[in-house]
Order: C-alpha cells, then sequence, then structure tokens
C-alpha cells in the first residue's frame, strides 16, 4: 500500500484524520489568536497550517506501520489491511487522537 491508497482507506474506514483536523485547527486558531492583530494569520494560511499538520501526522503513521508491516509481493494492499485489522490500528490510533492535546 502506498501512501496515498493508505490516507485513502483512513479516510473511508475511520474518522481519525477528522478528529485530528479538528483539533489541530482548533489549535491553530488558538495559536493564531496569541499573535499581535498585525501578526495574525488569514483563514487561508491557518488552513494551510493545518493541511501541513494533517499530511505530517498521515506522513507518521504511514512510515511506523511500514516499518511493521511484512507486505505479501503480491498482494501487498492485503498485507497492510490484514496488519491494520489484526492489530485494531483504527480504533487504537482513533483513541490515541481523541486523547491528544496540542500544546501552545
Amino acid at each position: 500500500m502506498d501512501r496515498e491508497e493508505f490516507e485513502t482507506y483512513l479516510n473511508a474506514d475511520s474518522r481519525v484524520v477528522a478528529v485530528f483536523r479538528s483539533q489541530a485547527l482548533a489549535y491553530q486558531h488558538s495559536k493564531n489568536r496569541q499573535r499581535a492583530a498585525s501578526k495574525r494569520w488569514s483563514e487561508t494560511a491557518v488552513a494551510s497550517a493545518v493541511d501541513k499538520m494533517v499530511s505530517q501526522f498521515i506522513d507518521n503513521v504511514y512510515d511506523k506501520l511500514k516499518a511493521n508491516i511484512k507486505a505479501n509481493k503480491f498482494q501487498p494492499y492485503e498485507s497492510w489491511i490484514s496488519f491494520i485489522e489484526t492489530n485494531e490500528v483504527l480504533d487504537n490510533l482513533e483513541d490515541s487522537v481523541s486523547e491528544m492535546e496540542f500544546v501552545l
């Protein structure tokens, strides 16, 4: 499974990306409110920062899983799905993300 397939799978089968995005957005808005009025970011800049955080989050999860999954050459996608389901990765990831707090 490549990184884009993984992101598509996460979005389709889990709320983890949506939950992370929501928390990242709240964090970026809090951070922005602490800036001097003249230095505050536009909504576009805040959204861009959130997109970057989400992308880094997905990259980190993908890289950690990739290091632990022994993909079958003939069925690499199925190897990933099997590992994720067997180890309840999505449930654990959702729990972790919902408990996560960003610190200013």
